[in-house]
């Protein structure tokens, strides 16, 4: 199987980036300065893919972690008879692919594809895992943040379970409209899907969502514009 990551290039980095970097969970508790000397530890380099590309395509093997720092992208999965499923969508300063990486020898069931132009930081997790030469305590609270991070992706994932188990496509969208609410801390939130990729990710055909949206709606239970979603129910937690 390919590595489709490529080879390592010298990392161009603006401030932008840095500040993506620094805000992200992979990294909490690093200063900008600690990073200067972690990233070049981690191998990281940078790369743009343009809407559609796919990042990692399933059935490879991969030895990198991607770090988005703009755009967006989703993880999906397709069965035998070619049905897409959706696992998750992947925002700026998330990170995606770690567990595959951190197991170089397992092979990807999920791709992951890019939602519009965007741009990866790709991390070396073997450089990741294992403390450098030196053992600085910024190597170390990277260690940290990983194992929180695959944690937190467990998590994520029994969230979703919670949703698609639910008993009817009503119920599984108001279960995951009002996690993203509770999420978001607020009745207004914009949601990463469109209406054919919230359909794959909730297990449901997409005139079935189109059509229990239009009820819900006009029920007063919610209301929406594209991706833009307004709990109009008073969910404990929200605003």
């Amino acid at each position: 199987m390919e590595n489709i990551s490529g080879s390592p290039t010298k990392i161009m980095l603006d401030p932008t980036d840095l500040d993506r970097i620094a805000s992200s969970p992979l990294f909490a508790g690093n200063s900008q300065e600690e990073l200067s000397s972690l990233l070049p530890c981690l191998k990281s380099r940078k790369k743009t893919f343009a809407k559609g590309d796919w990042i990692f395509r399933a059935g490879s093997r991969i030895s990198e972690a991607g770090l988005l720092l703009s755009g967006g992208a989703h993880i999906e999965r397709y069965d035998y008879w070619g049905n897409r499923h959706i696992v998750s969508a992947i925002r700026p300063g998330e990170v995606f692919g770690e567990s595959y990486a951190a197991s170089p020898k397992s092979v990807m069931n999920v791709s992951v594809q890019a939602d519009e132009k965007l741009s990866v930081l790709f991390l070396d997790m073997a450089k990741a895992m294992h403390m450098c030469t030196s053992a600085c305590p910024f190597h170390a609270r990277l260690i940290d943040n990983l194992v929180s991070l695959l944690a937190q992706r467990n998590l994520m994932l029994n969230e979703k379970l919670t949703y698609v188990t639910q008993h009817t496509l009503r119920d599984k969208i108001l279960s995951y409209l009002s996690a993203e609410s509770l999420r978001q801390h607020s009745s207004y939130f914009d949601i990463p899907f469109d209406r054919q990729q919230l359909a794959d990710y909730l297990n449901a055909e997409r005139s079935a969502l189109s059509g229990e949206l239009a009820r819900l709606k006009k029920e007063g239970v919610l209301d929406y514009q594209k991706n833009h979603f307004r709990l109009l129910v008073p969910v404990s937690g929200t605003e």
